[in-house]
């Protein structure tokens, strides 16, 4: 999916060196920019170099979680016990918007390293207000989440799968691949965007009926149910 997330972008930024309007070209940059976020989803986060401590990271794969309106806590258990200390110093952790690599160094009398890596969240969280508390066996890892709601699980599944771009022939017209996106983004939008869209291709069909625009390819209903909006 990684690939065809960047074959999007290219698109993306071939399409936006040729639009000229600045609704449009609004459009596009904040398409572009959700193409970005949704590479670092299906990407795995960089992890940070670990300092060695004695011994090989082992990949933490057993943990549970629970989750309230707010945030989502992930509880790592069996690591140590009461009478270690993981330093705040030996916690690594790196949150983006959909993923997350905590690193925990010399981990109880054997100094073992550790690592948890998920990606492809359920839902979008808020990275500055994550954080990683040691608890008496191991580390409960706090999530907050963006939008106040229930995720029912942890990750996305294979079967929930975000919005695609619609298909470009690289030898198609590129105003056509430009309006198709831009039915694509007006036809799965919501409100606020379809009046965006709208208002948009309004202002260019009236251009164009004036003689200040050059000929757009036919745009469906778009334009035509702006003063409805």
């Amino acid at each position: 999916m990684a690939d065809e997330v960047r074959a999007n972008i290219n698109e993306l930024q071939s399409l936006l060196s040729q639009a000229k309007q600045p609704t449009v070209r609004s459009l596009l940059e904040s398409e572009l920019r959700k193409q970005n976020e949704l590479l670092k989803t299906v990407s795995p986060p960089e992890k940070k170099p670990i300092v060695k401590s004695g011994g090989k990271t082992k990949k933490i794969t057993n943990y549970s979680w629970e989750e309230n309106l707010k945030y989502v806590k992930v509880y790592v258990r069996d690591i140590k016990t009461a009478e270690d200390v993981i330093e705040k110093e030996n916690i690594d952790a790196n949150f983006e918007e959909r993923s997350f690599n905590v690193i925990l160094r010399k981990v109880g009398p054997k100094g073992l390293n550790y690592s948890l890596t998920i990606g492809n969240l359920k839902k979008e969280i808020s990275p500055e207000e994550c954080k990683v508390v040691p608890t008496k066996t191991g580390v409960t890892i706090h999530l907050f989440k963006v939008k106040n709601s229930m995720w029912s699980d942890l990750k996305q599944s294979k079967e929930e799968k975000k919005d695609e771009m619609p298909k470009m022939d690289k030898d198609a017209d590129p105003s056509a691949g430009l309006m198709n996106l831009m039915k694509h983004m007006y036809e799965s939008g919501d409100d606020e965007m379809k009046r965006t869209i709208a208002k948009s291709m309004y202002e260019a069909q009236n251009k164009q009926a004036t003689g200040e625009a050059s000929k757009l390819p036919d745009m469906g209903d778009m334009g035509a149910g702006f003063d409805d909006l």
